[in-house]
């Protein structure tokens, strides 16, 4: 675990290889009205910085370094550009993949509503089974019945031919009383009509069973016939489907392919601004990633957004690499610098030797380290510190303690919301104090966030690379 002992600056004298020497001048006492103008030429002919609260002054590159971030700022732009297809590129295939998606969907869809239809078909062929082998039972029960009857009516019709070849003789003969005789013979000719009747009507019967069996057959063929092109339609649904998710596959492949040259060329803009930060006067002590992990500690103990705090601080100090180059008694307001010698002899350093922000043309300077606090700011705030740093006494050059105290700070005024407005709000009274509601001053709350944004991005690339 990274642990704050890590990063302790153990020789804060590492931060300051040369003495800065400011030079006096003694001007004669003239009217104020006529030493006016010569008075700016002065501040121009040294190059005085007139920033709102003294914001650092670029660092001046030698031809060479110049030509070298001019070369990085045109790869960097070039890159940027590569990113910018790269994010088209990959749009434009997540809109392909979301219809490839959808087309998927409703192939899917289709496939139930087959695989719903073919068994709908499944059940309507066994029911007309069932009726087709019902119908041939019926069928076969009335055939038998027929053949029944064609028994009885020939047992019948065999016995009445019997009687009508019998003689006047035999019929006295056989029968007590004579109109037995033409009873039986009426109740056979009787019979005989029935029976005649009832096969009628079982063939009758049987010739609508036969037809019923047909109907049902023929419709037996058509589901039959149905069913085969319900199957049919059901493979090449299939076939479909594995078409699209096959191309879906090679789609999602392609998407991460691209992802991962997006990812690479982020890394590869990340490293390019870090090289062109390290020109411009970013190299110093830390890198970014340094930077990062510092402003991560800061955010467990004050939930200020490691993207934010390294944003206000690169605004201020350049993260750390522009610290000011004035001294002391020529840049910070006599009130400040009693509380300034104090700091600095508890440290063991010479006040002589270490830098403050130089003084603008409108007010003073002397704010010190990366957090670019000024003396009594950093006394108000150095116990906070060094409670969680652990350093007695925190240093304001020390890169731990200005990063918790800068976090401290930001705290203080709102910023650990998260949200974008108290940000800006927090870092204009940061920038501006009580004057920050100032309309003419909104570029610094502008400029922060804005670097803040591009910040977050470069966090995330360490993120997914590691470090």
């Amino acid at each position: 675990m990274f642990k704050i002992e890590d990063v302790k600056i153990k020789d804060y004298k590492i931060f300051f290889k040369k003495e800065d020497k400011i030079k006096h001048f003694n001007w004669p006492s003239l009217n104020l009205l006529l030493f006016l103008p010569f008075f700016f030429l002065i501040i121009l002919s040294f190059n005085v910085a007139a920033a709102p609260l003294n914001l650092p002054t670029a660092k001046v590159l030698d031809p060479e370094t110049q030509k070298k971030k001019e070369s990085l700022e045109a790869q960097l732009q070039e890159v940027l550009k590569q990113i910018e297809r790269y994010k088209k590129t990959i749009s434009d295939i997540q809109k392909q993949k979301s219809s490839i998606q959808n087309d998927i969907k409703i192939v899917d869809s289709n496939i139930k509503k087959v695989e719903l239809e073919i068994k709908a078909i499944d059940l309507s062929i066994k029911r007309l089974n069932q009726k087709i082998s019902e119908t041939k039972k019926s069928i076969k029960i009335t055939e038998e019945k027929i053949d029944k009857s064609k028994e009885i009516l020939t047992a019948a019709l065999r016995y009445y031919y019997q009687i009508r070849q019998r003689s006047v003789v035999e019929v006295f003969l056989a029968e007590a009383r004579l109109s037995d005789y033409f009873n039986n013979f009426f109740y056979l000719q009787k019979l005989q009509e029935q029976i005649n009747g009832e096969i009628d009507n079982l063939k009758d019967l049987n010739q609508k069973l036969n037809q019923q069996k047909n109907r049902l057959e023929n419709e037996l063929q058509e589901q039959s016939d149905l069913l085969s092109l319900q199957k049919i339609k059901y493979a090449e649904l299939q076939d479909l489907k594995k078409q699209k998710q096959s191309l879906l596959a090679q789609t999602t492949k392609q998407e991460s392919q691209y992802k991962q040259l997006l990812q690479e060329s982020e890394k590869t803009a990340a490293q390019i601004r870090e090289q062109i930060y390290r020109l411009a006067g970013g190299s110093g002590p830390i890198t970014f990633g340094e930077a990062y992990n510092l402003a991560k500690i800061a955010e467990r103990y004050t939930n200020i957004r490691p993207a934010f705090l390294l944003a206000v601080l690169h605004y201020e100090s350049r993260i750390g690499q522009n610290v000011g180059t004035c001294h002391y008694k020529d840049a910070m307001k006599p009130s400040e610098r009693p509380i300034f010698e104090k700091i600095v002899t508890e440290l063991g350093l010479d006040p002589n030797r270490m830098p403050v922000s130089c003084k603008p043309w409108y007010g003073w300077g002397g704010a010190m380290g990366p957090a670019q606090f000024i003396p009594s700011t950093w006394m108000a705030y150095r116990e906070r510190v060094s409670k969680i740093t652990g350093n007695n006494p925190p240093s304001p050059w020390n890169n731990l303690d200005a990063f918790i105290a800068a976090a401290l700070k930001l705290t203080d005024s709102g910023a650990g919301s998260r949200n974008y407005q108290d940000e800006w709000r927090s870092a204009m009274i940061y920038f501006a104090g009580g004057n920050w509601n100032n309309p003419s001053l909104r570029f610094y709350g502008d400029d922060v966030m804005a670097i803040a944004s591009r910040f977050q991005k470069d966090i995330e690339v360490l993120e997914r690379s590691g470090q």
